[in-house]
């Protein structure tokens, strides 16, 4: 068998070479279109924050960004003005901020040389979000995402030519007119349009992230920590959300509640969600402002501190005064199991929209659909049942009915605990339908049920009935 010519091999060699340098020109090409004040620019004059950013690589292997040290903060005169990264003092430091310690981003290379920037793939790699939780319920953040005033020392010219193609609702479902779209728009955040997401984007990964939030109103905190978060299976099509408008997301993180010092804990909690979630409202195009969310509450999370519990004893003074007394409950309060529920973010205000059954200690507390809780006014309305573990329950009733024996005698006990006490239980268990609202620190409980005192009992009670012995003629309930 002949060998091939040399000729072949030379020619080879020499396409290779010219690929080679061609490789080069274009990574050159690239390198020089995208720079840190480049990437810094674009988005100074998206949104309505400052960036900064220590270091930026761009690589043709993969088309390929590597971002380190990018932190995003509340606008300045130097990101209104546009000035170059190296040239401005350090930022200002502010409780309303995102860091991030490495960032990873896939793009789409010929994208890239068009100026155009549209993302295939993100991996976050240490990220940390502070910021306010107003007494409104809207996170500080949200200013930093509006379209900026001021972009390179001139009037934003985007924010005078806004058009919009088709008619759009508000959440509420009334019509948002021309006139009002800008307005809409900076309220409510993200658009459709404004995200370079490609519709083949594999995954959003976010790996040792925290957010770091401080309640205006009562200055307490919350610290996620150990945020593990996935965004993948992305079926999103701008122009057809109405079918193609799905993510699934991962995540898994533990959640410190704690007092304005942060010496004091309220509760530690470990929590995760798995499931599709619907990004965008279908109708505006801009982030669902009613999203739903599968969330876990993990076995062993501790609650220290539930106000709403220590207050429902209280509540059920009457009963203590006839020797119910379920008062003596565990300081700290664990979750027995995992237990899911399906909940929804609107406008600050946190709603259940389906049953949740929490085994705590033993004790069951189910706490209804379409209960709420606004994380900026601190108000809430709750529904619930909590159901006592059957050995307090036991203990309970038992010390109940052998003080309505030494008060009326072992006959007249037994229907007086049934009048007073038969509302509460259930099962043989203590069992208590409540409502909680005002200030969830301070909150108002009331039972579900009416409730009677000893008085009320005893007011039927006469001696010397038949053959002498007691006998009680009760009120109706």
């Amino acid at each position: 068998m002949r060998r091939p010519p040399k000729i072949l091999f030379r020619i080879l060699a020499i396409l290779l070479c010219l690929a080679f340098v061609g490789w080069l020109i274009l990574s050159f090409i690239v390198s020089s279109l995208l720079n840190r004040d480049v990437l810094v620019g674009w988005l100074q004059e998206e949104y309505n924050m400052r960036v900064d950013l220590k270091e930026l690589d761009v690589s043709l292997m993969g088309g390929r960004i590597d971002m380190v040290g990018l932190m995003m903060s509340p606008r300045d005169q130097h990101a209104d003005a546009g000035s170059l990264v190296d040239s401005r003092p350090q930022a200002s430091g502010s409780q309303t901020r995102i860091m991030v310690r490495k960032m990873s981003v896939k793009v789409g290379l010929f994208n890239l040389l068009r100026k155009k920037l549209v993302i295939n793939d993100i991996i976050v790699d240490g990220m940390e979000v502070s910021f306010l939780i107003e007494r409104d319920g809207s996170p500080s953040l949200e200013p930093l995402f509006d379209k900026p005033e001021i972009v390179r020392g001139q009037l934003n010219k985007k924010l005078e030519t806004i058009v919009i193609d088709q008619d759009i609702f508000d959440p509420q479902g009334r019509k948002i007119t021309h006139d009002d779209a800008a307005k809409v728009l900076k309220v409510d955040g993200f658009h459709i349009a404004d995200i370079p997401l490609a519709t083949s984007m594999d995954s959003l990964q976010i790996r040792n992230g925290a957010l770091y939030i401080k309640i205006r109103k009562n200055k307490n905190r919350i610290r996620v920590s150990g945020i593990q978060a996935t965004l993948s299976s992305l079926d999103i099509d701008p122009e057809n959300l109405a079918r193609h408008n799905s993510v699934h997301l991962k995540m898994n993180a533990q959640i410190d509640v704690m007092d304005r010092d942060r010496a004091v804990y309220y509760a530690r909690m470990a929590v995760g969600t798995k499931g599709a979630i619907e990004p965008f409202d279908s109708q505006t195009g801009l982030l669902n402002p009613d999203l739903a969310i599968s969330m876990t509450l993990e076995k062993e999370s501790e609650i220290m501190s539930l106000p709403i519990i220590d207050r429902l004893t209280s509540a059920l003074e009457k009963l203590r005064k006839a020797g119910l007394d379920v008062s003596d409950l565990e300081e700290v309060l664990v979750v027995d199991d995992d237990t899911s529920v399906i909940i929804s973010l609107l406008d600050g205000v946190v709603r259940t929209r389906a049953p949740w059954y929490i085994g705590l200690n033993g004790h069951q507390l189910l706490i209804e659909q379409d209960s709420w809780h606004n994380t900026g006014s601190d108000d809430h309305l709750i529904n619930a049942d909590l159901t006592f573990l059957r050995k307090v329950s036991d203990s309970a009733l038992g010390r109940a009915n052998k003080f309505l024996e030494e008060l009326v005698g072992e006959e007249l006990a037994l229907s007086v605990g049934e009048f007073l006490f038969s509302p509460v239980t259930r099962q043989e268990r203590v069992y208590v339908p409540f409502v909680s609202s005002g200030d969830f620190n301070r909150p108002k409980v009331r039972p579900r049920v009416k409730l009677f005192d000893l008085k009320d009992a005893l007011k039927g009670v006469t001696l010397g009935g038949k053959n002498g012995k007691p006998e009680a003629v009760l009120p109706e309930r």
